[in-house]
This record gives C-alpha cells, structure tokens and sequence, in this order.
C-alpha cells in the first residue's frame, strides 16, 4: 500500500506530516507529501510549508493547477517550488476563466485548485484506487468534516484515528517547535477564502483591505465567466455579497473576530457560520 499525504499548508496538516514521517511512513511501499498552491495563499503559509519540508526532509511537491481551456477536459498539474509558486493568482484566475467565480452555489474552488491537480500528479505516478491511501490532516474536534466518501475514496485521518488530537494539543505542540506558522487563526491559508465566516473576513477587509484586490478584480473582469444561466455577475460572498460591498461595511461599527473562547459569548449564526473553513481547505 502507498499513501498520499496531503498537506494543505496549516498547523494541523503539518502536525500530521511531522507524526506520519515518524510513526507510519516505514509501513508503506512508497509515500508523496503534496502542498497545491492556488496563488492567493497567504506568504507565511508558503514559508512554514518550506520549513516543515526542510526541517523533516519531507519531499513536499508543491503543485499547482493547469486548467484546460478546452470543454470537457480536465484540469491537470504544473510542478513548481517555493520560489516559483504563484504569488499573485494566476492558478486561481485561470480556474475562474474556465469555471467562472467560486461562491457557495459554486463551491469548485478546492475541487479544481487542490483536489484534481493532486489527483492528476498521483495518476501521473501510476497509482489508481485502491493502491493507496489519503491522509488528510483533520483533528477529533472537527469530526463534521470527515468526508462521507471516506471508504470508497480510502481516506484515513492519522490524528483521529491514532493520535485523537485537538485544536489545544496542536497549539501547545507547536509552541514548543523551532518555527510555528505565524498568522492569525482568522488570517488562514488563502487570504480572503469566501468560505470565512462574515465577522472573519469584515475584520481582514477593516485590518486589512489591500487582499481583497484579487478578488475584486476577479468580480470585475470575469464576473460573467462560467456558466451563469440568468446572465447576472458572480460574486464571491454569501447572500450575494460583492466584494466592494464587504469592504464597504468593513467600514461600519462591528464586533471585530478574535481567538474562540473570547468571544464565544458574541457568536451568532450569520457573523459567525462558515462554510466549512476553519483555519486550513483540506481536499474532500
């Protein structure tokens, strides 16, 4: 049996990266550890998956989104590095000219950016279903985002299954490493990801306005990319919410995100629910 590690860039996968290399990695006949860039990562995030495949000589391949223009035809992968990684969209922006703007009617962002690039590699590889097994990075506390394809798919999760880690073990464990992701948990990995919840991404486009020019930009030029039946513009944002209309009430008095625990006595269900983002965007 083989594995294929998915590392998605955030403490969590790389945690799980560090135990596999250690405590499982022997038992295959061969594992790939795979990081798929989307262009709109935050830099810190490309930085710590740097560290951890440096420090623990984990052979990342880093992989990043060949759409094909061409109908019906899939998307495939571009091998890069951490110097040649996109900092600026271009592998988010091509998926957008093909599949026109992700949002939660059209969730294909991590099907297309992450989860067909990595599959495309393994396939490139020789490996098909059944020879090997995923690993992805998703702790006991977030049971409800174990994929309903686990067995058919022959997705494993190590730290539930072997470790039951938490979001407060994986913290602790990283303050007592040599380098820690830094960035904010509401910062995540892709800087702006719809998927945040709306007190989330009002408190980056008031602290931070500047990353939410890709998006913006995205809205302007490609909004009518994809296949919009009625002929109106995508936007990214729930309740059909653009992004200059974030920005805009970003402006406005609110209660600003902070660390889970102070201020749980604010949460409500429309500042507060997400879209299945947490601190990283797994696969599946």
């Amino acid at each position: 049996m083989k594995l294929f590690n998915s590392f998605s860039g955030g403490k969590t996968s790389g945690y799980m990266s560090w135990w596999l290399k250690n405590n499982k990695f022997h038992e295959y006949d061969d594992v790939v550890t795979i990081f798929a860039n989307t262009g709109q990562e935050n830099e810190e995030t490309l930085e710590f998956v740097n560290r951890c495949d440096k420090e623990w000589g984990l052979n990342v391949v880093w992989l990043e989104a060949a759409v094909n223009t061409e109908k019906n035809k899939g998307t495939g992968f571009n091998i890069v590095s951490y110097e040649t990684a996109s900092r600026k969209g271009e592998p988010y922006e091509s998926m957008i000219k093909k599949y026109g703007i992700p949002n939660q009617a059209y969730p294909h962002c991590t099907r297309e950016l992450k989860l067909r690039p990595m599959k495309a590699y393994i396939n490139s590889l020789g490996w098909r279903n059944g020879d090997y097994q995923t690993a992805i990075g998703i702790r006991v506390d977030e049971m409800d985002r174990v994929s309903s394809k686990m067995r058919e798919e022959n997705i494993v999760y190590p730290l539930i299954e072997f470790t039951k880690v938490t979001k407060e073990m994986i913290n602790w464990w990283w303050e007592r490493q040599s380098f820690n992701l830094d960035l904010p948990e509401h910062k995540g990995n892709c800087s702006w990801c719809w998927k945040k919840s709306k007190r989330k991404l009002l408190t980056l486009a008031a602290d931070h306005p500047e990353i939410f020019e890709f998006p913006a930009r995205m809205e302007e030029i490609h909004g009518l990319a994809g296949s919009n039946i009625d002929g109106t513009k995508r936007v990214f944002f729930r309740n059909n919410t653009s992004t200059q209309q974030l920005i805009d009430e970003s402006k406005f008095p609110f209660a600003k995100y902070r660390p889970a625990g102070v201020n749980f006595d604010l949460f409500n269900y429309e500042m507060d629910s997400a879209n299945g983002c947490s601190e990283s965007c797994e696969v599946y």
